[in-house]
């Protein structure tokens, strides 16, 4: 569907506004005390070691800038020796005492970051040569290859985060709670297998976590929907089993599980997420059950997407009440009865500007507003069974599906925020807001 593969595309655009605008990566760390990325001046040091190369003298401990970078030095070499592929040349960098050449400008040692660690609550750290540590691994793009990153990653002891998207990357994810600082994991576009990795779950002050695009399986863990995350993306994998009912109570703002292979409802406890999300894309799974009345709760959403799946039942009311929704996405799955307006007026009340509910199974649309975003192609009822209008479903199939739906769902008549003009039906049927808003019901045609 043309929907779907345009919010595929999104997935990629979303993650990579959040890298550039909400990540600094060359030369920060997070201050532990208020979770904030603080830079600091470069001023380069009073003096410089030669850069070492291939064919010399490994380097003598004199030539660092401290005992810690010391320390990492053969924590790389060895990972180095395990580098599998590297298309853009980049561990040819690596060689030498100056792993932190990038703080000062240099181009030795491309990927590693350095920065001062914070200090201690009621200490002071001297800002000088004497503390620079590396604090952020930036591999997104390198292209390489490498069966294992454990003991590499976890063996940064500053280490703030690590992004390597589009890398060949496998193995077990490392063990990082021993990271005090640790706060951003990126393996996304990797070779990942197996189930969900546990040594994920622990980390309590991560913000960011991006697992898309590898070949995970299996169920996820509750927990993970206890992290205090800012962003979650789970998507493009092979994750099943329904999603945790304690789904509601993640703290992210992009949150995005598509394309796998989950099943069962969305959890109703999504009404505890209105304080925080803001975008969330259940599309391409097998979810089905009904379409929560729930999810009209969720009043910062901007983005929902939960097409592609078999989810059915008629629209809530409350889904009236998303404000500040850009992007409806409910096509491709097994929906019925009436499109209401309360809904469609969202596009003259709020800020709504796409939505999208072809392939389902509607009878009819609210005539006063939900007409209107038909011809500006703001709405798209394509194959449903709506009478009178083009390229619906046969009647034959619509009163097939009508005459056994494949649940049953109880419409909820209430609206659960101050809308004027609307008042919800006395009767709580699908078919009373149809016949006070003029709409047509029955089978469709061609």
């Amino acid at each position: 569907m043309a929907a779907a593969s345009g919010h595929n595309a999104r997935l990629l655009a979303l993650a990579l506004a959040l890298l550039l605008a909400a990540l600094h990566l060359h030369g920060v760390v997070c201050d532990p005390s208020h979770t904030h990325f603080a830079m600091v001046s470069r001023n380069a040091p009073s003096w410089r070691p030669d850069r070492g190369g291939q064919g010399k003298p490994a380097p003598s401990p004199e030539d660092f800038l401290n005992e810690n970078l010391q320390a990492l030095y053969p924590v790389i070499q060895a990972f180095k020796a395990t580098i599998t592929s590297d298309p853009r040349g980049v561990t040819a960098s690596w060689v030498g005492p100056n792993l932190c050449d990038s703080y000062f400008g240099g181009d030795m040692y491309k990927g590693f970051y350095c920065e001062h660690p914070p200090a201690p609550p009621g200490a002071t750290t001297p800002k000088d040569n004497t503390t620079l540590t590396i604090a952020s691994i930036d591999f997104n793009g390198y292209g390489l290859g490498a069966p294992s990153l454990s003991g590499f990653v976890d063996a940064f002891p500053d280490l703030a985060l690590f992004h390597a998207n589009s890398n060949n990357f496998s193995g077990e994810v490392p063990d990082l709670t021993g990271l005090p600082y640790f706060y951003e994991l990126d393996l996304s576009n990797n070779n990942f297998s197996g189930a969900f990795p546990a040594t994920v779950v622990p980390l309590g002050r991560l913000l960011f976590l991006d697992l898309r695009f590898n070949r995970f399986v299996g169920t996820v863990p509750p927990p993970v929907f206890d992290l205090t995350v800012v962003a979650l993306f789970l998507n493009n994998n092979g994750f099943y089993g329904n999603i945790p009912d304690n789904f509601g109570s993640t703290t992210a703002e992009y949150l995005v599980v598509a394309n796998n292979q989950f099943t069962g409802p969305i959890p109703r406890s999504i009404y505890n997420t209105s304080a925080n999300l803001s975008e969330v894309l259940f599309l391409n799974n097998h979810l089905s059950g009904c379409l929560p009345y729930e999810i009209g709760l969720v009043e910062g959403l901007t983005v929902f997407d939960a097409g592609g799946n078999d989810i059915t039942g008629p629209i809530p009311l409350s889904l009236g009440c998303l404000g500040l929704v850009e992007e409806l996405n409910l096509a491709g799955n097994q929906l019925y009865g009436h499109i209401p307006d309360v809904l469609c007026a969202l596009a003259k009340t709020g800020k709504l500007q796409n939505l999208s509910l072809s392939d389902n199974y509607f009878h009819s649309v609210g005539r006063r507003h939900c007409l209107e975003l038909v011809r500006s192609k703001v709405l798209d009822v394509r194959l449903n069974c709506i009478p009178n209008f083009p390229h619906q479903r046969p009647a034959l199939e619509c009163a097939r599906f009508y005459a056994d739906p494949p649940q049953h769902c109880p419409f909820v008549p209430h609206i659960p925020c101050d809308l004027p003009g609307f008042r919800p039906p006395a009767a709580a049927l699908p078919s009373a807001v149809a016949a006070e808003e003029g709409g047509g019901g029955g089978g469709g045609g061609n």
